[in-house]
């Protein structure tokens, strides 16, 4: 039987607190190295589904798009699952679907190869979904606010560093046509990820960390937090205009976030034929250093800021948007050289041609304002909902984002067939449609406060109804 385990009352500032969080670490770790070759090798997947054609865009448009239409569909189960079961056994239940269904992609064949590339990544999303909901409230659960930005970026620093490295291991092997060996290899990568879940793991104690009120009454006495959601509750919190254009902007933002990732590299690869090593390669030397500044080098700052008031949250949100639909536009505007074979695998090629140092330093912009996204977008939803709240918003709001992140590569896919493959108009109309969630999160600025305001009112209330039960017991 799991055990539930009393929280270890620390300096908020003490690098204690975060360390205690590796197994998380190392999950998202694993879970993130294992699926970031899909974006990076659409082109040479393409090759082995239809050996010889060129990039079926479409194709692989609708392949992602069922794969994250899954994430989001499964993030609402588990989510749900999640204020009931073990949270330690759920991500046990995540991670070995996961590595199930890279394991059974290795072993794909003709004919039926798209098919099966299909069924594959949907089972792989149905485990992904998970994985989201789980860690987000273990850390509403475990991780004080005052550090919050700090484990989230330490977080995003762990996802963002092992998605480059997944890159870069999966463009090797796929493009030495070693991918029976990728998927077997992703699948025993989280297969040791599920084996740590289940010996190190821990199950916080459940709100312990949503308010100073309810810590002190739920560390220092056996009570327990027995809230439910309420439709009275539901009305007030999650139905409130903050949550509602959080949900919304979601969508949008996702959007935007995906016909980044998924057009950057076809178009570098299959327009310009630098190879998946070296785009990998450019993608270490200049992503790893902006993922080091976006998501841990400011996390202390928002952290800091967000003491003085949320509404800093939500100007760096505003900020990293608006700065990523810059990046992107930039990257299809620069005159980048079309190589030929002979330089297409060397990555020191990038070093010749200046404009290639020029793509690096946008790929280090998108990768640090992505970072500030993250570290930013998570504590607010935290901080305008409920304890018991926290699954369902964690789930839903992926649900929401993986619903825009589907769409994107499916519209860019389309996109691209229509207008002859013009990146930079797919790019530009589909980064237009994302747009929209500026104007809603500047929106939401005007009644953040008081959502902030009323969540507090009501575990204060709460934390004197436990403490008066525990003293009447």
């Amino acid at each position: 039987m799991d055990t539930v385990t009393a929280p270890v009352i620390r300096s908020s500032e003490s690098p204690a607190n975060i360390r205690r969080f590796w197994p998380v670490f190392f999950i998202e770790a694993c879970m993130r190295i294992a699926i970031a070759g899909l974006m990076l090798n659409t082109v040479g997947l393409s090759n082995v589904i239809w050996p010889g054609d060129p990039f079926h865009s479409l194709e692989f448009g609708f392949i992602i798009s069922a794969k994250l239409t899954m994430v989001s569909v499964m993030g609402m189960v588990f989510g749900t699952l999640a204020d009931h079961v073990s949270r330690k056994r759920l991500m046990v239940v995540a991670l070995s679907i996961m590595a199930a269904g890279k394991i059974l992609n290795g072993f794909a064949s003709q004919p039926w190869m798209f098919v099966e590339f299909i069924i594959c990544y949907t089972i792989v999303g149905a485990g992904e979904g998970g994985i989201a909901p789980i860690i987000f409230s273990i850390a509403n659960d475990d991780c004080h606010a005052s550090y919050r930005s700090r484990f989230f970026g330490v977080l995003e620093g762990t996802r963002q560093v092992s998605v480059i490295i997944g890159m870069f291991v999966s463009a090797f092997l796929i493009d030495a046509d070693l991918w029976h060996v990728y998927f077997f290899a992703m699948g025993m990568i989280l297969i040791a990820a599920c084996i740590v879940a289940a010996v190190f793991l821990k199950e916080p104690k459940r709100a312990v960390e949503a308010h100073e009120s309810l810590k002190q009454v739920l560390t220092k006495t056996s009570a327990n937090y027995t809230y439910h959601l309420t439709p009275e509750t539901v009305k007030s919190t999650i139905m409130s205009r903050t949550n509602v254009l959080a949900f919304v902007e979601g969508i949008f933002t996702w959007i935007l976030f995906s016909v980044a990732i998924y057009l950057i590299y076809p178009y570098v690869q299959d327009v310009k034929h630098v190879s998946a090593v070296s785009t990998s390669t450019l993608m270490f030397v200049f992503g790893l250093p902006g993922v080091l500044i976006g998501a841990v080098g400011f996390s202390r700052l928002s952290d800091k800021l967000a003491k003085k008031s949320i509404k800093a949250r939500i100007n760096m949100i505003v900020f990293s948007i608006l700065t990523i639909f810059i990046v992107v536009i930039g990257m299809f505007l620069i005159p980048m050289p079309v190589l030929d074979p002979a330089q297409s695998g060397d990555p020191s090629i990038f070093f010749l041609y200046p404009v290639f140092l020029v793509f690096g330093a946008l790929v280090f912009g998108l990768r640090a304002m992505l970072g500030i996204y993250h570290i930013n977008q998570n504590p607010v939803l935290q901080a305008i909902n409920l304890p018991e709240a926290q699954r369902f918003i964690s789930s839903a709001n992926q649900f929401l984002e993986n619903i825009g992140y589907g769409i994107g590569p499916l519209l860019a896919g389309i996109f691209l067939t229509m207008n002859g493959n013009n990146y930079f108009l797919t790019a530009l109309i589909s980064l237009l449609i994302g747009l929209p969630s500026v104007t809603m999160w500047l929106f939401a600025k005007r009644w953040i406060d008081g959502d902030v305001r009323r969540i507090k009112d009501i575990l204060e209330y709460r934390a004197k109804e436990i403490a008066d039960k525990s003293t009447t017991t």
